[in-house]
């Protein structure tokens, strides 16, 4: 039986050409069926502490196959990814990935598999030392290197006001197709904005105040005059 993977880890990943919809619409003309079909959004690929993956672990059994669109989308650290391939393997779990066209069913596509987990790994770790130092030279140069924003305040009060409704952060990032650091930096914004409300709101107040009683004094002296 087929069962599907679909991640993304964030906003960006969404954008460029990883966005969960179209990840979907893969595995579906793959023949996967919709409903076995185990997303995980918001969460990175360094580690396999994620729902989606979990339960989809539990459902399959031996002689299925879980298909996902590319190799990183079940992480990007190689030892990890091999360990848990192994595990599929020894349960009679076999994976396949429509991007690279790996096939673990046969020793050559475990192999292969192996080689483009590395490759995932070593791409991650290189674009990581290419912004590291683009940051470092941006800083030297005295720009300022922060992330601009890609939601707007609305969303960020949205954001805010599900969790004060009881929803968990998870929820809030698939709602809002957000990572869960997106979702924090999203309700610090929001909260940082209720309170620069709040203080134009008492201040606008307390000048109203103050301009009634000057006025209303003129008017009295004015009458009385």
């Amino acid at each position: 039986m087929l069962y599907g993977y679909i991640r993304v880890s964030t906003g960006t990943q969404a954008i460029h050409g990883y966005s969960l919809d179209e990840q979907k619409q893969a595995l579906m003309n793959a023949g996967v069926e919709e409903k076995r079909i185990f997303m995980d959004a918001g969460k990175t690929g360094t580690n396999f502490n994620r729902d989606g993956w979990i339960n989809l672990t539990k459902a399959v059994r031996d002689g299925d196959t879980i298909v996902c669109y590319s190799m990183d989308r079940l992480g990007r650290n190689f030892n990890e990814i091999v360990v848990n391939m192994n595990v599929l393997e020894k349960n009679g779990i076999n994976i396949r990935t429509i991007r690279e066209n790996v096939n673990t069913e046969t020793a050559a596509g475990r192999m292969v598999a192996q080689i483009f987990s590395a490759v995932a790994e070593m791409e991650h770790a290189l674009i990581l030392e290419r912004t590291a130092a683009g940051r470092e030279a941006a800083q030297k140069s005295g720009k300022v290197c922060n992330r601009p924003k890609t939601y707007t305040m609305r969303k960020a009060r949205k954001a805010l006001e599900y969790r004060e409704q009881g929803w968990t952060i998870d929820d809030i990032a698939v709602r809002l197709k957000t990572s869960h650091a997106g979702v924090y930096r999203m309700m610090a914004d929001a909260k940082k904005d209720a309170r620069q409300n709040d203080d134009y709101v008492e201040t606008d107040c307390m000048f109203n105040g103050f301009m009634c009683i000057h006025f209303n004094g003129m008017y009295s002296s004015g009458a009385r005059g």
